[in-house]
């Protein structure tokens, strides 16, 4: 009897604290992030980390891990940030399949879960389809935590289906051959007859500059010299903006203009300095990253950041000024006409090569897109030649 007393007080009295057992909360409607954190004695900060979530935003029937052990960052953010986004994608394991969507509300499918994650830690990326999303991803032959992986029909090399790579073979998938998202196992059999690849958006060797960094601290963390940081990024000075994306490693992390022809003496250094600024925000009618910038602002800074005499213009007074071309060089510029509510030229970016180009839009800010995507393919105006428009 009073083994039972026991039991009823613990399971009906309220504000009882649940055990350290207890591994995993299913967020209901009255959660909050403080109020989960208080329920299990640790802090907001701690219970977004272990679950990279990207603000304090919840989703009924989210499932969150529950760790006290102390979050300690890693220096090597490439890393750190593949499992941040490993962790926010398994809270979503239950949620519902739902083909063409991508949100917690309305479901995900395949696609859509991939861009929700990826776009909601930061990696600034179009919405694509999973064939859209392997193209532009980087290849690795050493997958990581958080990276994609693929299923592709093994005569066709069509893109079957992705999902985000948790590492041991397991990965999660909205919906393939079930109805809600789960972690499945590339083991398998349901996923045997298929060829397996991994593609990242975190490349080993890119360091997120954070609030209070310099490139001296940066520097100091990683044992680089500052002037090598300075070279591989094509930094005009040594300020920093938080937000910015560092290369590291001697190797591109996007190599897309590697053995392209630059079409100027310092294309190369837009580019690198251009990939600085992933994920920094539009603004239209900007041209600061600080506060904003549109794609001609973006293309504006970049060059005259790096000592270029280039007049500040819009997409269509950009395109007016420069000679039609058909093969691009690295450098050169990108048009496209009708995008949004705008009629005309209206869009531009850098051309990379491989038919990749840097440019900044309204809801992924500065990032890299892909011609072959449907909606750029279908906007495509011309190719300018970049080398007039300098004075």
């Amino acid at each position: 009897m009073l083994l039972l007393l026991v039991m009823f007080s613990f399971t009906y009295s309220p504000g009882v604290k649940v055990e350290a057992a207890d591994r995993v909360h299913t967020v209901s409607p009255k959660d909050t992030a403080e109020s989960i954190a208080l329920t299990y004695d640790m802090s907001t900060e701690q219970l977004m980390k272990t679950n990279g979530l990207p603000d304090a935003k919840l989703y009924e029937g989210q499932k969150l891990r529950i760790i006290k052990t102390v979050y300690t960052p890693s220096i090597y953010q490439w890393s750190e940030r593949g499992k941040q986004i490993a962790n926010y994608a398994k809270s979503f394991v239950g949620f519902k399949k739902t083909a063409g969507e991508e949100t917690p509300e309305k479901g995900f499918d395949s696609s859509g879960l991939i861009h929700w994650v990826l776009s909601r830690q930061h990696v600034p990326i179009d919405r694509l389809t999973v064939d859209g999303f392997y193209k532009q991803g980087m290849d690795t032959t050493n997958p990581k935590t958080g990276d994609i992986i693929f299923f592709l029909e093994k005569d066709s090399l069509k893109v079957v289906t992705a999902g985000i790579y948790l590492g041991g073979n397991q990965f999660v998938n909205s919906g393939y051959g079930a109805e809600t998202v789960q972690v499945r196992s590339s083991t398998e059999n349901y996923f045997a007859k298929y060829q397996v690849e991994y593609k990242t958006y975190t490349p080993k060797g890119e360091h997120i500059v954070r609030n209070g960094e310099t490139l001296k601290s940066i520097s100091e963390n990683y044992s680089i010299s500052m002037n090598t940081i300075k070279n591989r990024n094509a930094l005009p000075t040594d300020e920093l903006m938080q937000g910015q994306y560092l290369q590291l490693y001697s190797n591109p992390l996007y190599p897309f203009y590697v053995n392209q022809e630059a079409a100027y003496d310092k294309a190369y250094d837009v580019i690198k300095y251009g990939y600085t600024l992933r994920g920094f925000t539009f603004v239209f009618g900007g041209e600061n990253p600080m506060s904003g910038m549109d794609c001609s602002g973006f293309i504006y800074w970049v060059m005259k950041e790096q000592g270029l005499s280039v007049k500040r213009g819009s997409a269509a007074d950009y395109f007016s000024l420069l000679p039609k071309i058909e093969k691009p060089k690295a450098g050169d510029l990108v048009f496209f006409r009708d995008t949004g509510t705008r009629l005309g030229v209206t869009h531009v970016g850098i051309y990379l090569g491989d038919g990749r180009f840097l440019n900044t839009t309204e809801n992924a800010g500065v990032h890299i897109s892909n011609l072959s995507s449907a909606y750029f393919a279908e906007k495509f105006e011309s190719f300018g030649q970049v080398e007039s428009l300098m004075n």
